[in-house]
């Protein structure tokens, strides 16, 4: 009778988290796509869908869409990306770049994002996470975690002195190039985790992580994000 009981409880409390509204689709272009918990088929999406704990969503080529979530944070999936909202406090990010704009939340309400090659910690943030081949994490506002999902990283911190900002001249050679390319780097660390300060990426390849100052390409890009959600709007 105990065993019948807990089976039910079970399968009450997995209906109801799965009937947990989490946000809303904002707008969007293109085809995207959502794939309901135990379901086996994709719908359409469209304006005003509510995502509900368990939601697939996936964009196309040349797709992308917003989502609101219930505290007004902002996720914006770009083209050929996917993400699984799990609940209030966990997102699976598949594939593709996602855009994130976290409101500021507290410790018991921190949100977790999970990637191929990290886990993600926020409170309330604003960042970039790149999950296709070019794997990385760019940092616009706040502080995040990044935790291992394997071993540990080999990290290689960022140096801050200003001579290895501009060491760069068309004059040198492609072997000096590549000399003062591996200097820029401190001595690599092995972490289990470690944090990441605004204004900074991270990029991985396997275990290695290089830590860098923004750049141009980066602003554009969290320009172009704004711009899409504004567009959006």
């Amino acid at each position: 009778m105990r065993v019948f009981l807990l089976s039910v409880l079970m399968a009450f409390f997995t209906f109801a988290n799965a009937n947990t509204v989490l946000g809303s689709v904002e707008k969007l272009e293109g085809n995207v796509k959502v794939k309901n918990e135990g379901s086996i088929k994709k719908s359409k999406v469209v304006s005003g869908l509510e995502i509900k704990a368990g939601d697939l969503i996936t964009t196309a080529k040349k797709a992308s869409v917003l989502i609101k979530l219930r505290d007004g944070s902002s996720v914006v999936l770009d083209a050929s990306s996917s993400v699984h909202f799990s609940s209030d406090n966990f997102i699976e990010q598949q594939d593709g770049k996602i855009f994130y704009k976290i409101t500021s939340r507290d410790a018991k309400n921190s949100l977790k994002i999970k990637t191929p090659f990290a886990i993600i910690g926020i409170k309330g943030t604003t960042f970039v996470v790149n999950a296709t081949e070019n794997a990385s994490v760019t940092l616009k506002e706040g502080l995040i975690g990044i935790k291992s999902i394997k071993e540990e990283f080999e990290l290689y911190r960022k140096k801050v002195q200003e001579e290895f900002n501009n060491y760069v001249s068309d004059q040198q050679s492609e072997f000096e190039k590549y000399k003062n390319e591996q200097n820029k780097y401190a001595v690599a660390e092995s972490t289990k985790e470690f944090d990441l300060e605004a204004g900074n990426r991270v990029s991985f390849n396997g275990q290695k992580v290089n830590e860098d100052a923004w750049s141009k390409e980066d602003e554009a890009e969290f320009e172009r994000f704004e711009k899409l959600i504004n567009a959006m709007k």
